[in-house]
This record gives structure tokens, sequence and C-alpha cells, in this order.
């Protein structure tokens, strides 16, 4: 028979740091949009899983070096090919016990800033494009708690994770959420933050009695700013664009807007062009990289957790 902790044991084992399970019934007061069911209806749990950043990423752009560790290893192959190992593994144990599993690559701005709606593709369907909130799925299963700039905490790795979802059919028995405080709402990632896109009023939702809590966030001045199109975060633009002058602090962009304002300009910019994997000469075609190094949301925060001794560190396991 399967269990909950064949299946936590099987993430880990296939690379994952952190696994927890949530019922479908926790996401019952969620927006259709957002909801297990509406992208696969016989779901019954909720599997979430994580692997940690390392730390050393961060080390080129703290020494004004090199921006492209945190985008390889913090966002692509570095961290995601671990994640992946696990999803197949998860889901090759689930099938061979008879159920289905169904991915959902998450998103963290849905609903709060999101590209346009479109039409469904039949009148009895929701429109497509459905997609869980990655950080509200890891709460729901138990892993950690939001912290102020609504960047996930983990008692283990405080900012630094990444996380990955599969539904299933299986019903697995889920994991108690997380009743401990790790965030104590000390604003170090507000002072810290170059694109000064966090702080604003609470944002938040309860479950089972237990309160989620963070800050809004400016979604616009969050992108330009990941994007490397904000100076204080990067010089590149400066460099490549001297004219562009861009003054995060009376930047109105929508995320949708800025999102598309980097994919415009990420070829015209050598270095971001470089390091999301173009060249000088001919252009990438697309993508640009993370450049922001997530100076206030995960590198000042995972500094003022580390200071106070509350982050457990490096073990691997699931959350009890």
């Amino acid at each position: 028979m399967l269990t909950s902790s064949m299946v936590k044991d099987c993430a880990i084992a296939a690379g994952a740091d952190l696994c927890g399970i949530a019922s479908v019934e926790r996401f019952k007061d969620g927006p259709p949009e957002t909801h297990p069911l509406s992208l696969f209806p016989d779901a019954r749990s909720v599997v979430v899983y994580a692997s940690r950043i390392l730390k050393g990423c961060y080390k080129g752009i703290q020494e004004g070096t090199d921006w492209s560790a945190y985008w390889i290893y913090g966002y692509g192959s570095g961290i995601y090919s671990a994640l992946g190992d696990a999803t197949r593994a998860i889901a090759e144990l689930l099938e061979d016990h008879g159920h289905e599993a169904v991915q959902s690559p998450g998103g963290h701005t849905l609903l709060d800033e999101a590209p346009p709606g479109r039409e469904p593709l039949a009148e009895d369907k929701l429109p497509p494009c459905i997609m869980l909130h990655m950080r509200i799925s890891a709460a729901l299963a138990g892993l950690g708690e939001f912290g102020w700039s609504k960047v996930f905490l983990t008692p283990q790795f405080g900012p630094r994770q990444r996380f990955e979802i599969l539904l299933t059919d299986a019903e697995l028995e889920p994991d108690p959420l997380f009743r401990g405080s790790i965030c104590d709402k000390c604003l170090a990632c507000v002072k810290a933050c170059p694109g000064r896109a966090l702080g604003g009023e609470t944002r938040g939702f309860e479950v089972e009695g237990r309160q989620f809590q963070w800050g809004k966030v400016d979604y616009g001045k969050c992108k330009v700013t990941h994007w490397g199109l904000n100076p204080k975060a990067s010089p590149f633009v400066q460099k490549d664009l001297p004219g562009m002058q861009m003054d995060v602090e009376k930047v109105t962009y929508t995320w949708y807007e800025a999102y598309r304002l980097g994919f415009s300009l990420a070829n015209n910019i050598a270095y971001l062009n470089l390091i999301a994997g173009g060249t000088p000469e001919h252009g990438q075609g697309g993508r640009p990289g993370s450049v922001c190094g997530a100076v206030g949301c995960i590198q000042a925060c995972n500094a003022h957790l580390e200071a106070r001794g509350v982050l457990e560190g490096g073990s691997k396991g699931d959350v009890d």
C-alpha cells in the first residue's frame, strides 16, 4: 500500500531536499484558476517538494564580478535538474501503485499580477493556463511560512529554495501545517531591496486556524530589477543603453509590462544576453536572465535568520 512516507522518501532519495503533502480539501477556498481540481479533477493530494538554493551562487553578485551563477544555479539547470529527477521518481512511484500524477509548474504572481486573461476554449471550461500558487501550495503542505517579502521560508533553509508540485489521485496522509514562526518582520528584506518593491500593506489567508501573512509586493518594480534593468541592481543597462534612465522609484509598470520589457531589451544588453545563453554577435532570441541577486528578499533575509540561529541547516528530510 502506498503511503505518504514512501512518497516523501522517494522525493528525497531522488534529489529533493524537502517534501510535504497537502490534502486537496485545504485548497477549498481558493479561486478556481489556482485550484488543483481545475487542473486535475480527480486530485486528492498535492505533493510539494523543494531543492535548496546554494549560498555560493550569490557570491559573484556580492563581489560585483559575476552575475551568471545565480541565474544558472539559482534558477536554471543547477537546481531544476534535481527537482526534475524528483518529479520523475515520484510520478513513477505513483504510477507503479496504480495512481495518476499530474505536474503543475506553479506560479508566484498569479492573481496579484497576471497576463491578460484568455477566453475559455469551451462554454463549460475555465480559461486555459490553470496554475497553482506555488508558495500557497508549499504552506498548505506544511513546509513553512511566508516571509514579509512574500518569499517562502522553511525552517531548514529560510528563503533559499525552489519548489515543484505534483497532483495525484492517491489519498495520502497530509502533513500538519507549520505552526512555528520564522519571520520576525525585521524588515531587512525591505531595506535591502534595490527595487524598492517590498513593504506594502498586509496580505494573507487563513487555513485550519493558521494565519499566513506577507507584505504586498510592487511586482513592476520587482520585475525590472529582477531582469537587471534597474541600475541600482546591476551596471549593464547603463553600459549598453546609456540613454535609458531607469529610476526605479518612479516605475509604474505592472508585472506583465515589466516582463515584456525585459524580453524586448535583453538582446541589446550584451551581458544579460550572454548569461541567458546567447552570443554578443547573434543574440539569444528571447529570454533575459535574473541578475538581481535577490539582495533583499533572499540574501538579507537569510543573513538575518542565520544570525538569529533559527535555521536548521543542511539536513535533508521532511518537516515534522
